[in-house]
């Protein structure tokens, strides 16, 4: 027997999971559920409430799910948890054919995320993460994930649930001024339109419905214009009895003609009590077989010429709505036209827009106060103005898929990039799959790749354990370390957060004055007390947040000793050591870049390089008594004997790069591979780089904490 397993110890892996609307918070919830090994999930998200999404976020009481209580549980193998949740809630009233509230469906999501956090394994945790993630960069073993206060993750897989984006305005629109057009999902998209007022709906579908009913609620009277290029409005939802399956995937047609036509053969042999959407609903569980299964060619067509009608049998409303609908065309307050929009023309006080008439090719004109975009999510992911988008398809790490509709992926719902390889640490579920899948956004579908995509993750972290290694869980420590990477732009500055997650005490590195504000607010996020603000030498390029945040947090101010600083509430020195709960953070004199310059090494796996190391490079040593040959020593003789694989963090970067190893740096490091001290010594002292540009005022302030020195503070 291996002696060495009782002494097993795993440190978490991480999976970050790039947005919290339904699709993420499944995924997290199946995670927690499932996980059995040391994990750490990061949900990001950019809204303050997770859970929600665009769809169970809205605050009209009168949105209705489209599918009935019975048919929404959020785990497949469970299909009364929703209705149980319900009746344990306050809506014992409600039944399995009940269409509810989508606000309360949100709530539903956002309790399963909490009870699934809490009885989670006490190696599994997840973490909140209010921001929007702008970047990714993938390395040989993990992923950096760039958020937009300039934190950086460290993880090893992550998920985009990335969930729907906002229609496309169509060209005759697009060009008008913004006071007349409005998505239907902004939160100001009906506001402040008089009772009276005549409005134009373009797209007649679920999101027409959706916002007619919030008209109707708010009491809005004036006319209401629709317009779509078929005019097709969704169809109701009604009790029906199930349609028996009658499409073999093996023997189906593959063609779009071959299909239509077979769905019609059962239409027209259905006898009395047999209703076509129960004929609909018998395809519901091929659907995504069915398409894979057709050629290119014939998606195509069906798209052309069978998904309008597709579209409003399948996805149905709630009777409910259908009634407001129906009310609304009775009473000659809905007009819905199948056409085309020609033009817009901008008036004093409105716009008249031009119809070309489906069939007749007669042109229409009316005259509205409001364009409302009522087309539906965009998933064209050429056309996306998004900056996490643009960071994966300038690395080529998604390919577009060739219908227009979402990216490309591996059955696994890995990211296929532009090379055709699926990725071993990106993927995504729900809309962004619609152009390989077809039926991906509803909740049925989505809750299956939640579940099966929670799996696939945890079984890429199993298969290197052992029987016995899987059975000693109880063993297993929890996460040591929270550590993020801040960044400032201006200065190319990296300030590091680290913070103990037991005692939810924190310390700064390298903090810098103008980012003091992000810095509170991730540590009010994370729920953290700042206990130091250490620095690793007197920086001549900004100016530390040191001063300012010890007045606002009470923090200590930890300075490298020798370094001529008369403002610290403690010194630290070489071999010195900072414990923060079950965070050791040890210090290593590295003298060159300055006389008093100090590395840290936290837990024995992060390196704080300061300006001694950089990602292929080194700080300059032509100013505050620098010395290269101190600086070859100390990289070379201690930084250099470190483990290969400790992990490089340096004080910047002027490239974008984030992270390396002692092991890289060894090896590739121009300034130091291959080279001599005396050859390195020469190469620094013929840089001949400028001063930097806050040299004058960075000293003297960093020698007060940051504290920036006014001329009253030389007045007697």
């Amino acid at each position: 027997m291996n002696n060495n397993i009782f002494n097993l110890t795993v440190s978490p892996v991480t999976i970050a999971i790039i947005g919290g609307g339904l699709s993420g918070s499944l995924v997290a919830a199946n995670l927690l559920r499932n996980a059995t090994v040391p994990l750490s999930i990061k949900l990001i998200e950019r809204n303050s409430e997770v859970g929600r999404g665009v769809a169970y976020g809205t605050p009209v009481d009168c949105h209705l799910l489209n599918v009935p209580a019975g048919k929404m549980s959020a785990f497949a193998d469970e299909p009364n948890h929703f209705l149980n949740w319900l009746h344990s809630n306050g809506h014992e009233q409600v039944t399995a054919s009940t269409f509810v509230p989508r606000r309360v469906y949100g709530d539903y999501v956002q309790a399963t995320l909490k009870a699934a956090q809490e009885k989670a394994s006490v190696n599994v945790q997840l973490e909140r993460i209010v921001d929007e993630a702008i970047a990714i960069e993938t390395k040989s073993s993990s992923t950096i994930i760039y958020l937009g206060s300039g934190q950086c993750l460290h993880v090893q897989k992550a998920v985009l649930a990335l969930g729907n984006f906002p229609a496309i305005l169509p060209k005759p629109i697009a060009n008008l001024n913004k006071q007349y057009v409005k998505d239907a999902w902004s939160s100001h998209a009906i506001a402040d339109l008089n009772p009276e007022d005549a409005i134009l709906l373009v797209g007649t579908g679920l999101t027409m419905a959706d916002t007619i009913v919030a008209l109707r609620q708010q009491g809005f009277q004036g006319k209401i214009h629709a317009v779509s290029r078929h005019g097709l409005m969704p169809c109701r939802h009604k009790s029906t009895t199930p349609y028996p399956a009658f499409i073999d995937i093996e023997t189906a047609p593959k063609t779009a003609r071959g299909l239509l036509h077979l769905v019609r053969q059962q239409l027209r042999t259905l006898t009395p009590g047999e209703d076509w959407r129960g004929v609909i609903d018998a395809i519901r569980p091929v659907t995504q077989q069915l398409w894979q299964a057709l050629p290119l060619p014939e998606q195509k067509r069906f798209l052309r010429h069978v998904k309008a009608y597709w579209e409003v049998h399948r996805h149905r409303i709630a009777e409910e709505i259908a009634q407001v609908l129906d009310t609304a065309m009775e009473s000659g307050q809905l007009i819905h036209y199948a056409g085309r929009i020609q033009s817009c023309q901008q008036l004093e006080n409105g716009v008249d827009v031009k119809i070309c008439e489906r069939g007749t090719h007669k042109d229409i004109v009316v005259r509205v106060k409001r364009i409302i975009n009522c087309t539906g999510a965009n998933c064209d992911y050429r056309r996306l103005q998004h900056p996490l988008v643009a960071s994966l398809q300038e690395q080529r790490l998604i390919r577009a898929n060739s219908l227009s509709m979402g990216i490309d992926t591996a059955a696994n719902g890995a990211l296929i990039d532009a090379d055709g390889k699926a990725s071993q640490m990106l993927y995504t579920l729900g809309t962004p799959r619609k152009g390989n899948l077809w039926e991906t956004t509803a909740v049925p579908e989505i809750r299956l790749q939640a579940a099966s995509l929670a799996q696939e993750l945890l079984k890429s972290f199993n298969y290197h354990a052992t029987a016995g290694e899987r059975n000693l869980s109880f063993t297993l420590r929890k996460p040591v370390m929270l550590f993020r990477q801040l960044f400032d732009k201006e200065s190319s500055t990296y300030t590091y957060l680290i913070a103990d997650p037991e005692t939810k005490t924190a310390i700064l590195v390298d903090s810098v004055l103008e980012q003091v504000e992000r810095d509170l607010k991730v540590l009010q996020q994370l729920d953290l007390t700042l206990r130091y603000c250490l620095e690793t030498h007197i920086h001549a390029d900004h100016i530390t947040g040191t001063d300012r945040l010890r007045s606002l947090t009470g923090c200590l101010a930890v300075v490298p000793e020798n370094s001529a600083t008369t403002c610290a509430d403690q010194y630290i020195g070489d071999g010195n050591i900072l414990q923060l709960g079950s965070v050791q953070i040890r210090a290593i004199a590295t003298p060159g870049h300055t006389n008093s310059h100090l590395a840290y090494l936290v837990n024995d796996t992060h390196l704080l390089t300061g300006d001694a190391l950089f990602i292929g490079g080194c700080g300059r040593t032509d100013f505050q008594n620098g010395d290269a040959g101190a600086l070859y020593d100390a990289v070379t003789q201690k930084l250099f004997a470190l483990p290969e694989d400790t992990l490089v963090y340096p004080a910047h970067d002027y490239q974008g790069q984030t992270v390396s190893t002692i092991g890289e740096e060894k090896r590739w490091n121009p300034r130091f591979a291959g080279r001599t001290r005396s050859q390195f010594i020469e190469q620094m002292n013929n840089l001949n780089l400028p001063q930097p540009k806050k040299i004058l005022e960075a000293v003297p302030a960093n020698q007060q904490c940051g504290r920036v020195l006014l001329a009253l503070d030389y007045q007697i």
